[in-house]
């Protein structure tokens, strides 16, 4: 245990930070989101293109991968609606929302620092398509069937709401790094040295500020909201999500070990960051930043166990 709270202990610390450092003013809040888009627009994009654009075309697309990774959110996605529209008896907007909080990790602001951690040479291509998954499949599914629910369409056909949703994310930065780096991958045009080095100064920055930037944005979120659908969301995101995972991954035979701990590890992540930003869309900041602020703080302990499971 103590050589895997090495691992995670450094990821919570730089949050826990953050987080003093936003509660005691010492970093005042409004630049919070500054710092998310430094990261967002900047580090991590540069991160991904100057990573992917060095490995072979190969080796950054793994189908097993996509293939797992993809069904066990879309099953752990359309589960969480379910339970929580029949079971819980919550409204399809409200089980939408929630259900979207237990399929899309936080793979870029703590997922990537935390396979720093653990890898010597950290599988990039893990994290891209980690983040292809859950930007061009999970995320416009859920809003799709979030905005269909709460009749926002007007009556609009189902396939028509796709393409607004698509658009947006087609314009995602990371996405975009994520394209620009398998071009230059696949064709291996000769870049100027000073840019790339460049863009290493940048993504050597992306784990620290990812991690202070949480640490901050948690700052005001109180517990709010129904205690039992911020359990379930909780318990869906940090143990069900990454046991699907692990399920789905050990009926695919001759998977690569290295790519089975990364994608179990994305899975356990807590909710992705912009949760509150999309609740708050349809009336569920409140309960959202709640569930972000508790699967948060308890992913050090469920993250701590998997990795002293796994190692």
């Amino acid at each position: 245990m103590p050589d895997v709270l090495s691992l995670t202990a450094p990821i919570f610390i730089l949050i826990a930070i953050g987080y003093l450092a936003v509660r005691t003013r010492l970093m005042p809040q409004e630049a919070v989101p500054g710092l998310g888009r430094f990261v967002l627009y900047f580090s991590l994009p540069a991160l991904i293109f100057s990573t992917l654009s060095r490995m072979s075309f190969d080796a950054v697309i793994v189908p097993g991968y996509l293939l797992v990774y993809g069904s066990a959110s879309v099953i752990m996605l359309l589960g969480g609606i379910a339970f929580q529209r029949w079971v819980l008896r919550d409204t399809l907007t409200q089980s939408g929302v929630q259900a979207m909080g237990m399929a899309i990790s936080n793979s870029a602001f703590i997922g990537y620092p935390l396979l720093l951690q653990v890898f010597d040479s950290p599988p990039t291509q893990a994290f891209a398509m980690s983040i292809i998954v859950e930007n061009i499949l999970i995320l416009p599914l859920a809003l799709v069937i979030i905005e269909y629910a709460s009749g926002r369409s007007d009556g609009a056909r189902l396939g028509s709401l796709w393409r607004p949703v698509f658009a947006r994310v087609l314009r995602n930065p990371l996405i975009l790094a994520i394209a620009a780096g398998m071009l230059v991958s696949a064709f291996s045009p000769t870049l100027p040295p000073s840019l790339l080095q460049s863009l290493d100064m940048l993504a050597r920055a992306s784990a620290a500020v990812a991690l202070f930037s949480i640490g901050g944005s948690l700052v005001g979120n109180p517990l709010q909201g129904e205690r039992r659908s911020i359990a379930t969301v909780v318990v869906g995101k940090l143990l069900f999500h990454p046991l699907l995972v692990l399920l789905l991954v050990s009926l695919w035979p001759d998977f690569d070990p290295q790519l089975k701990l990364a994608m179990i590890l994305m899975a356990a992540m807590p909710m992705f960051s912009v949760f509150p930003i999309i609740g708050s869309n349809y009336g569920l900041g409140k309960v959202c930043a709640s569930i972000l602020l508790l699967a948060t703080a308890l992913s050090f302990f469920t993250l701590t166990l998997l990795l002293d499971i796994l190692l």
